[in-house]
């Protein structure tokens, strides 16, 4: 098996090896950069949460108290709505119970009964993001029910340095945490599953490389970008010269 100390021996052989430690050295003597801490994922939930507000839906928010302050809105690029006399409040990420009572709760500082009811309305995009090994990455418009394996051939099917068996699905659950689960669309491909799992508004499908990949990348950015013409020329120039 060609392995990354195979290869290293053999640029050792041909005198490159001194080269690539040189630039791992001059890597290793750059200023050190802080790593972003690693995302902590919520434990997955199947079930079907409440509705949650999303930047781009419309909703009105009624209080029956003050009528004058009742209004329709739309939750804004920052996720925020505007209104009368309590300014903005957080909506995204938040559903319909939870909206009313941040609302009255804020009311509450200025009306003596306020009755708050929030009724959704028109709702924004419908999307899904496929990133990773796909043809087309980017958003995906859900024209209805959609699942993982058609979200994938939306972007244009998988690329064959895919990792078919190891999709990753990323979903907003309770509370608005993110929550990740490792999809087989390998198996379903091959006809011996079933479970294409339904997708919901704004979840997000990434698709790895597989190690074959990885291993292309690593030579071409430690080997072909040292050598003018890449590894195989250099080294037809070594045997044949």
């Amino acid at each position: 098996m060609f392995t990354r100390r195979t290869l290293f021996g053999t640029l050792l052989a041909a005198g490159l090896a001194p080269a690539l430690m040189a630039r791992a050295g001059n890597r290793r003597s750059e200023p050190h950069q802080t790593e972003a801490p690693l995302i902590s994922f919520a434990d997955w939930q199947d079930d079907e949460p409440l509705y949650l507000f999303y930047p781009g839906d419309k909703l009105e928010v009624s209080i029956a108290s003050a009528p004058e302050l009742s209004r329709q809105t739309q939750v804004g690029p920052d996720g925020r709505i505007t209104l009368g006399l309590i300014g903005q409040v957080m909506a995204a990420y938040k559903s319909v119970p939870q909206l009313q009572d941040e609302i009255s709760a804020r009311y509450a500082a200025v009306l003596r009964t306020p009755e708050v009811i929030v009724y959704p309305g028109e709702l924004g995009a419908t999307r899904i993001l496929v990133g990773g090994e796909v043809k087309n990455p980017g958003w995906v418009d859900m024209m209805g029910d959609m699942d993982a394996l058609q979200a994938v051939m939306a972007a244009g099917g998988f690329l064959h340095s895919a990792r078919t068996r190891k999709v990753v699905l990323i979903r907003r659950g309770h509370n608005g945490e993110a929550m990740r689960r490792i999809i087989d669309l390998g198996d379903i491909l091959s006809g011996h599953s079933r479970d294409l799992v339904a997708l919901r508004r704004f979840d997000i499908i990434y698709a790895p490389r597989t190690n074959v990949a990885e291993a292309g990348v690593w030579v071409e950015q430690w080997v072909n970008n040292l050598i003018p013409g890449g590894i195989l020329n250099y080294f037809m120039y070594r045997t044949f010269k």
